[in-house]
């Protein structure tokens, strides 16, 4: 993991705040490239007005070795969450029927949790970027400290059923639902989730 004074994490919603922190935001989402053109799209398109209408909130790691480099960012949501009871260990059950209801029509609980909605390194050849482990690690205790403020024990993220990533959210504690779901764009996708 980067040292901890190598970079720090700007809440979007407070750069915004700032003075001139709508420019200093455009040069951030400028420089940044992501292998998923979903995922740069809408930090370039959507995510201000995401932060303005309280829907999401997005998170920039930036560097503090260089003047303006957006090594990568993340977004989080509060959603419902549905996980079949058969799929649960014994634990985890017990954890999430804390937090959730059980529906007998669909042998499921119904929870809310922590999405991570879009979250994706800098691939920009001028930046010193993350790697991918730093970053779900980043991710991850962020949105620990959230729940640790509220309630509840879930996080899921969705993915596009590509074995390469998903054997990385697999590496990192998430677990694979049997949730089928179309993004807005129709393409499939799959949930994951872990209990934190």
């Amino acid at each position: 993991m980067p040292q901890e004074n190598s970079f720090e994490i700007i809440h979007l919603f407070d750069l915004l705040a700032m003075d001139d922190g709508d420019s200093l935001f455009k040069l951030f989402a400028d420089s940044f490239y992501s292998l998923n053109t979903d995922v740069e799209q809408f930090l370039k398109e959507k995510a201000i007005q995401s932060t303005k209408l309280n829907t999401s909130s997005t998170y920039l790691i930036v560097s503090t070795d260089k003047y303006i480099d957006l090594l990568g960012y993340f977004t989080l949501a509060t959603k419902m969450l549905t996980v079949k009871q058969n799929i649960l260990s014994k634990r985890e059950e017990k954890i999430i029927s804390n937090f959730g209801y059980y529906d007998d029509a669909s042998n499921s609980f119904i929870l809310p949790a922590i999405l991570i909605a879009q979250i994706s390194r800098n691939f920009n050849v001028t930046s010193s970027s993350i790697n991918g482990s730093d970053l779900i690690d980043i991710t991850l205790k962020q949105v620990k400290e959230i729940l640790n403020l509220t309630s509840g024990k879930v996080v899921f993220l969705e993915s596009e059923p590509d074995m390469k990533v998903i054997d990385f959210y697999f590496k990192h504690g998430f677990h694979l639902l049997d949730n089928a779901i179309l993004s807005n764009k129709n393409k499939e996708l799959v949930q994951l989730y872990r209990v934190i």
